[in-house]
Order: C-alpha cells, then sequence, then structure tokens
C-alpha cells in the first residue's frame, strides 16, 4: 500500500509519454494506439488513491493528457512512422485488448459515481480542515465496502494536508501523528441518541490491523429510524456512553486507528433494521453529506468554490 502513491504518479507518466512521443502514420492509427492508454489514465483518475502522492495531481494529470493528445496529433505522418505489416498488426491487435480491458473498468468505476435512489442526508463527521474520500461510490473499483452488508455506501475519509497528502510522507509511515486525520475531533453527523459506544481498544502501529474487533472504538447513534456507524476512533476519546443525546454540533470523539484498519481514517456508514443498538447488521442505507453523494477523490469541507472537487 506504501508505494502505490509512486505507482500512481509513473504509470501515467509513462501512458503520457508514449501519447505525446509515439509517432504514426494516419489518424486512424493514432486513435486506435492512444485509445487505451487515454483511458487508462481516465480509469486511474476515477479509482486511484490520489492523496498518497497528492490529492492536487488528480486534476493535473487530465490537462497533462489533453496536451500530449495535441502534441502527437500534430505529428501524425512525419518521415519514418510507416511500420511494416506485422507491426501494425500486432501494434492493433495489443491496443485492441487494453482498449477493451481499460473501457470495461473505466464503465464500471463510473456507475458508481451516480446518487443512489432513497438517500438520508446528514452533516459533515469532520470539519475545520479539507478531507478526501477513500472509499466511497457504489462499485468495488471505487469503494471496497461496496459488497459488505450492511456497508455498502461506507465511506472512509483522511484528512489533506497542505500538499494535498494524507500524511507527511508517501509512505505514510508507522508513526500515527504523521497521518493528518490522527486526532481530528469527530461529530455526529445527525441529532440522535448514542446507542453504542467503545472506547478501550488500543491504537495500533501501521500497517497492523485488529479483525476480531473491526470497527474498533466507536459510536453507534440512532437517528430516527436508522444508525449511522462511525468507527476506527481513537482510545479514550469517545465522550459518550448509551443513551446520551447528541446533537449534530457534538462532538463524540476523535479520529484513531482502531480495528480493522491498516492507517488512521473515519470510516462512516449508515443501517437500518436488523438488531438495534447492534453493529454491522441490518440494511445498508444510502446517504449524502451536506446534500452530496461523496465517491473516492472526492473532497469537502474548506476548499474553494464548495465541497467538491470540480476537475
Amino acid at each position: 500500500m506504501q508505494y502505490l502513491g509512486y505507482f500512481y504518479i509513473f504509470v501515467p507518466l509513462i501512458f503520457l509519454v508514449l501519447i505525446a512521443l509515439r509517432r504514426h502514420p494516419s489518424a486512424l492509427q493514432w486513435l486506435v494506439i492512444n485509445a487505451p492508454f487515454a483511458l487508462g489514465i481516465v480509469f486511474l483518475w476515477a479509482t486511484a488513491r490520489w492523496e498518497i502522492p497528492s490529492a492536487y495531481l488528480r486534476p493535473v494529470f487530465l490537462v497533462l493528457l489533453i496536451v500530449a493528445l495535441v502534441f502527437g496529433f500534430r505529428r501524425i505522418g512525419e518521415p519514418g512512422t510507416r511500420p511494416g505489416k506485422l507491426a501494425t498488426i500486432w501494434n492493433y491487435t495489443i491496443s485492441s485488448v487494453m482498449l477493451v480491458m481499460f473501457l470495461g473498468m473505466t464503465v464500471i468505476a463510473f456507475r458508481g459515481y451516480p446518487t443512489p435512489p432513497n438517500t438520508v442526508d446528514l452533516k459533515p463527521p469532520l470539519r475545520n480542515g479539507k478531507f478526501v474520500i477513500l472509499h466511497g461510490g457504489t462499485t468495488s473499483l471505487i469503494n471496497g465496502h461496496s459488497k459488505v452488508r450492511p456497508q455498502n455506501f461506507a465511506i472512509d475519509i483522511v484528512q489533506l494536508g497542505s500538499w494535498g497528502r494524507r500524511a507527511k510522507s508517501i509512505t505514510g509511515g508507522s508513526n500515527l501523528d504523521d497521518y493528518y486525520v490522527f486526532g481530528a475531533p469527530v461529530y455526529a453527523p445527525c441529532d440522535g441518541e448514542v446507542l453504542a459506544a467503545e472506547t478501550s481498544l488500543e491504537d495500533l502501529t501501521p500497517p497492523a490491523m485488529d479483525r476480531k474487533n473491526p470497527a474498533g472504538n466507536h459510536v453507534l447513534i440512532g437517528c430516527g429510524d436508522i444508525e449511522v456507524l462511525l468507527a476506527h476512533l481513537q482510545k479514550a476519546s469517545v465522550n459518550v456512553v448509551k443513551g446520551d443525546a447528541v446533537r449534530s454540533d457534538s462532538i463524540v470523539g476523535r479520529v484513531g486507528n482502531t480495528g480493522n484498519t491498516s492507517e488512521p481514517h473515519l470510516h462512516m456508514h449508515v443501517e437500518r433494521g436488523g438488531n438495534v443498538e447492534t453493529i454491522l447488521n441490518g440494511e445498508a442505507v444510502p446517504f449524502t453529506i451536506d446534500d452530496q453523494f461523496l465517491v473516492r477523490g472526492d473532497v469537502f469541507g474548506n476548499c474553494k468554490g464548495g465541497c467538491k472537487t470540480q476537475d
């Protein structure tokens, strides 16, 4: 996981170089050969965890893609661009296979973006900062929770530092304080009653995980007919107990690294039905934050022009 940041930088750069510098004899060949590389960059734009290298690189690579396509298009027909027949067949075959692969994966990824029906609207559980969605959406390519009931519409959130990263370094490291979200106050996202709370579990050193207590320290809040789970909280930070009334401006704990998590982040999902006062049961409920359905890569909080990135 810690080296994914380098992957997200170098793979799109390789694609961009190929698009910009390879010469083609015709517009048709330019299109066929470059289409899979362009789709590959779009796929990574939609699915990569850009907050590892820097969330600010996400829109940059789309701009660079346009520049590379224009530069490569202007080189069509330059001398020395007539490959042999076998080379042409090979290039077309490989490109076609890559095109089908990237097209299928990109379509699946973007199918997870639309807002599901019958959502409930909640307030942000993290405030006073800029935050990004690690997992969010309705397909597994952008949300690792999408096939796990009742977490199908869950979101995982981290905080961004001044360089657009979730930690002080690309690799993250084992020091919890290097993660900007660690210790951030967690707010109740709705008015309701605390149904369950846990605060005694130890914070783990990344990438250690506690699979026996998947939610770690957590707070479960009943808001009308729904239950909201806030998980992976810091040890001894939960300041509410079962039966407490909370409002949407109440701080209920702080982000930690407890439970089934490889690094500090806040997990949040909404469920309905099942065994009341028990986490991880019932039916998954889709939700929005301030009327926005958040998916991987979306930024909310103190950001210019609104609470979502507009790439």
